[in-house]
């Protein structure tokens, strides 16, 4: 007797993830930033972090003009990591949804985008950890898709993909277009801002943290699919 094995079946399967609330376990959210400053975009966009908050309910990516033509006071990133080493197989898709709290046009609209973050610690921020994000872009929307009161949800692109780590923690931040693209093309004023202003996890339940969803393929185990023959 003799046993064919068939050919092997792969199944799709989903995961979502959301960061830890504070007091964190495994992963964090919030936002790091530079400010009480007056510095050109370009020097504000590198120089170091001077706060960060991880225990607010709100998140943001923000900047904020000074009272000096075209000068800068404040600039703010946003960090969410998520705990994704449950994962195993290969990844697929990567959905990356945020629920909005207000936006922020004054001094024009960017775009929002997604790209990699790498704090120092994986359950806390800091100061420093204002440039701990990476400059390729995982994703983006625009101001108008930016809908209230919901989720708004991009698919990443296949360098996103590859940011979300199987057996670890998977670790994203949320610049401005300006930022990231290192170009203002706002219309600078006095003393205003732009910003996107969402949910973190510290907020009460699931239903507005940020969400990573992962869809990932598993291969079916090969003796579940066995022909015996004689």
């Amino acid at each position: 007797m003799a046993n064919l094995f068939s050919p092997e079946k792969v199944y799709a399967t989903t995961g979502t993830f959301y960061p830890d609330a504070d007091p964190e376990t495994s992963t964090v959210d919030g936002f790091s930033g530079r400010g009480s400053i007056d510095e050109t975009f370009s020097v504000i966009r590198v120089g170091a972090g001077t706060i960060f908050d991880d225990t607010s309910t709100s998140i943001l990516a923000r900047l904020y003009s000074s009272a000096t033509t075209n000068q800068y006071l404040r600039a703010d990133r946003a960090f969410m990591l998520f705990d994704t080493s449950s994962i195993t197989g290969t990844v697929t898709n990567v959905v990356l949804s945020i629920y909005k709290e207000g936006l922020v046009t004054a001094l024009g609209t960017p775009d929002l985008h997604f790209a990699s973050s790498n704090p120092v610690s994986n359950t806390g921020l800091a100061n420093g950890d204002y440039v701990n994000r990476g400059t390729t872009s995982f994703g983006s929307f625009t101001g108008a898709n930016f809908l209230d009161a919901q989720y708004t949800n991009t698919t990443l692109n296949a360098s996103g993909i590859a940011n979300v780590t199987m057996g670890g923690i998977s670790k994203f931040s949320a610049l401005l277009s300006w930022d990231i693209n290192n170009s203002f093309t706002g219309t600078w004023s006095a003393s205003t801002y732009s910003h996107f202003l969402f949910s973190s996890a510290e907020y009460t339940g699931t239903s507005q943290d940020p969400k990573l969803v992962v869809t990932y393929t598993l291969p079916a185990n090969p003796k579940q699919d066995v022909i015996w023959f004689d």
